[in-house]
């Protein structure tokens, strides 16, 4: 049995309808019935905050994979932190629990229409941030804000705050996720074995 930990702000962490929810969690965890997923992430995280925690949240759980999903509350301008900070705080995290572990997200997409504290070329500057990061240190790396941006119906993918997951929007975040815990697991096996 494997374990697969998701870190993360409030949308790794499913808040939809107001309130905490399993529904990452719990998709992830039927597509992988015989492996242990656990879910510790945190709503208002930013990276910041994770960096202080990752050896006791993180490194402690003996994790095989863990899915880093970060940058919603990074983007923003309200107490803001600056690309490099945030580069410097996710290096440290991925070499603390182990690159070959680490799959990386990039933000979110966010509307900024109605989140207008999370500006499009924040999410922009802090996807290419995650980018860059994840060829240097060579960890699975999913765009997430491109994958949602790049979506017809991109609006249908947030709630009415313009920041949070709805159904449709956990579906896509699946969707991205599975392939790659799926090639993560298979190149762990090939390492033992090698």
């Amino acid at each position: 049995m494997k374990k697969i930990v998701l870190f993360g702000d409030s949308i790794m962490a499913g808040f939809h309808d107001g309130v905490m929810s399993d529904i990452l969690t719990d998709a992830i965890q039927k597509k992988f019935p015989n492996d242990e997923v656990v879910n510790v992430s945190i709503p208002g995280y930013k990276t910041s905050n994770a960096v202080t925690r990752v050896d006791q949240d993180i490194v402690g759980l003996n994790p095989d994979i863990v899915v880093l999903g970060f940058g919603a509350n990074d983007i923003s301008i309200d107490d803001e932190i600056k690309p490099g900070k945030f580069s410097s705080n996710l290096s440290t995290i991925i070499k603390e629990i182990g690159a070959s572990k680490v799959i990386l997200l990039s933000p979110p997409y966010t509307d900024w229409v109605k989140n207008p504290n999370r500006p499009w070329t924040r999410q922009l500057q802090f996807e290419l941030v995650t980018e860059h990061l994840a060829k240097q240190l060579e960890v699975s790396y999913v765009d997430l804000l491109h994958k949602m941006a790049n979506c017809t119906s991109v609006d249908n993918l947030l709630q009415k705050d313009g920041l949070h997951f709805t159904k449709d929007g956990y579906i896509l975040l699946e969707d991205a996720l599975v392939p790659e815990i799926k090639a993560t697991l298979v190149r762990q096996t090939e390492l033992v074995s090698n």
